[in-house]
This record gives C-alpha cells, structure tokens and sequence, in this order.
C-alpha cells in the first residue's frame, strides 16, 4: 500500500506563512548559535589535545564565518528576496 502525502508539507505551510523579516532574524540567530557551538566544540578540541587557542581563534576567524555564510547563502538571499518583494507590495509608489 502507497500512501501519498500532501503537498505541500503542513510544515511548509507554517514557514510560508511567517514574516520573511522573522525567518530572516531567526536565521541569523541560528547562525550566531551555530558559530558558538562550534567554538565550545573547538575549545574542548584544544583542551584536550593542548592546541593553543591562538590556533583556535584563527580557525574561527579565518574558517568559519566562512562556512556558515556558504551554508546559509541561498536561503538568505531568498528570504532577502522575499522580503524586498513585501515591501515592493506595502510601498504606495
């Protein structure tokens, strides 16, 4: 038996709904927690292993902004667009 779900997800349909600005704040937010995760990861790394945190500072700084602004690149732009487009929509010019 096949069972065909509805598209699209109920899921889906909540994130659709939500202001592009709330989802464009959220994702940064997730992006500053992201980094700071990865800094508590790095830093019990270090400890553990006696790596100076000198070394530890310049993966964050060189790496991984870097890596979350690759990881989250298109879905803010899209967001962005989003946004740019309910404004087009409120502007009365």
């Amino acid at each position: 038996m096949v069972v065909q779900l509805p598209l699209p997800a109920q899921w889906a349909r909540l994130e659709s709904r939500r202001n592009p600005r709330e989802r464009l704040d959220q994702l940064h937010r997730d992006a500053l927690d992201t980094k700071a995760e990865i800094r508590a990861a790095l830093d019990r790394l270090a400890e553990r292993h006696r790596i100076a945190a000198k070394d530890v500072a310049y993966a964050m700084d060189g790496y991984t902004d870097n890596l979350l602004d690759d990881t989250i690149y298109n879905l803010k732009r899209e967001l962005e667009r989003e946004l740019e487009r309910e404004l087009e929509d409120e502007d009365p010019l």
